[in-house]
This record gives structure tokens, sequence and C-alpha cells, in this order.
């Protein structure tokens, strides 16, 4: 389990890295960045009651990378996540 998480972890700060690279305005990846996204997607897990290795772990990984990559803030990533995930719960 814990392995798990670990390696869940090196995935998201490889992805978020690439994504932090790619927008102009941001030159080098920050480690309060990298941080800020993991902790997100711990909240994202315990709110939602997933598992960091569950597919749907996965897909919000990469729903955070491309909305960071967008240049959209923590906060705003935060925001559309989490109403995404109500969204869900509803149906």
């Amino acid at each position: 389990m814990i392995f798990s998480a670990s390696a869940i972890g090196l995935k998201l700060f490889g992805l978020a890295s690439l994504a932090f690279h790619r927008r102009p305005e941001a030159t080098s990846t920050e480690a309060s960045e990298n941080v800020a996204v993991s902790l997100l997607l711990d909240e994202w897990c315990r709110h939602s009651a997933t598992n960091r290795n569950d597919p749907n772990s996965y897909a919000t990984i990469r729903r955070i990378v491309v909305l960071r990559a967008a240049g959209k803030t923590v906060n705003e990533i935060r925001s559309e996540i989490f109403t995404e995930a109500a969204a869900e719960e509803a149906d």
C-alpha cells in the first residue's frame, strides 16, 4: 500500500513537472506547486473515498495536470474537480 501511494506520488510529480515546464511563464518547477498539487489529490481521494491507485485517481491526476497546463490556479482546480465529484455523486 505504501509503495503504491509512493509510486502514484512520483508519477504525479513527473506529470506535473512536465505540465509546469510547458507553460511559458513557468520556466522551472517550484516544489511548493508540486506539493500543492499532491495535497489536492490527497484531499480529493479522501473526499471521494477513492484509493490513490484506483483508475479514478489516475483520471483525476490527468485532469489536474491538464488544468495546470492551461494555467489554472490550485484553488480553481480544487473548485472544478470537487464540483465534478459532487455532480457524479448526485447521479
